[in-house]
């Protein structure tokens, strides 16, 4: 069993990252998406219905490598790292509860030894675009039109596998409706909302760490931690669970303002 949040594990996002302008990003899902909440058990493998501003953020780090270097990487984490992150949903999306066998460490054998299991686990079947959005005010101009070239080569977010097509990106100034919301975001527009989930951010630590690259590496030598570096942020989704049962839940992308306001924390 997943343990509880703590305090610590939680914090509110900065008044301003860059909101006064916005990137929106379109993918098209190719494939089941998956990728599991901070707290999940290696054998209780539930999903997020969206990606996390963290796993955007790395995907960003990841994809900088295919068209430059280290140095890019570096700039576009500098560029990124306090950047408020926001997610439209497809319309559509059915959540599949399965069992798989996995391979874990045998239990008072050698460092190694792996045996067969049964583990939990649960994808997402989209139907629809996903689109991010970045703040990106304060930013140059050539510095966006970088981040743009990157996310052309972003090809899945989450689990590795859960891949995404690039579509497009556009400039906007005001956010559309119809996406994530901070849940202590005192501009929060009510009705939108019936879900709520913990996506993980960077936190306060992370914005003025020097060492932030080397904790972030596979190769590094630091450390990422969870309420200092990483922090989780409680998110209102804009999706209301239409149907369910023991195999499958589906939700639908709630638009306008004429539902009502429903939270229920994952």
């Amino acid at each position: 069993m997943a343990r509880q949040s703590k305090k610590s594990d939680q914090a509110v996002s900065p008044p301003n990252r860059g909101k006064g302008q916005w990137l929106l990003v379109r993918y098209l899902p190719t494939t089941l998406f998956s990728l599991r909440m901070t707290h999940a058990t290696s054998k209780g493998g539930k999903t997020l219905l969206v990606p996390t501003p963290y796993a955007v953020k790395l995907a960003f780090i990841d994809a900088s490598f295919r068209i430059g270097d280290r140095d890019l990487a570096v700039t576009v984490l500098h560029w990124l790292k306090d950047r408020e992150v926001r997610f439209r949903p497809p319309e559509h999306c059915v959540v599949l509860n399965t069992f798989i066998k996995i391979k874990q460490e045998k239990r008072g054998a050698p460092r190694g030894i792996y045996e067969s299991t049964i583990a939990y686990r649960e994808f997402c079947y989209y139907r629809g675009e996903l689109t991010i959005a970045i703040g990106v005010g304060g930013l140059e101009a050539k510095q966006i039109e970088m981040i743009k070239k990157v996310a052309v080569h972003i090809n899945y977010l989450g689990k590795r596998g859960s891949f995404m097509q690039f579509i497009g990106a556009d400039d906007v100034d005001i956010l559309p409706e119809g996406f994530t919301h901070p849940l202590h975001d005192p501009m929060l527009r009510p009705g939108l909302y019936a879900k709520s989930s913990l996506l993980d951010d960077f936190g306060k630590d992370a914005f003025t760490d020097k060492n932030l690259f080397d904790r972030i590496s596979t190769y590094g030598k630091g450390a990422v931690s969870l309420g200092k570096h990483r922090i989780l942020v409680p998110t209102l989704l804009p999706y209301r669970l239409v149907q369910s049962s023991r195999g499958f839940s589906q939700y639908r992308r709630i638009e306008g303002e004429k539902h009502g306001a429903h939270n229920d924390q994952d």
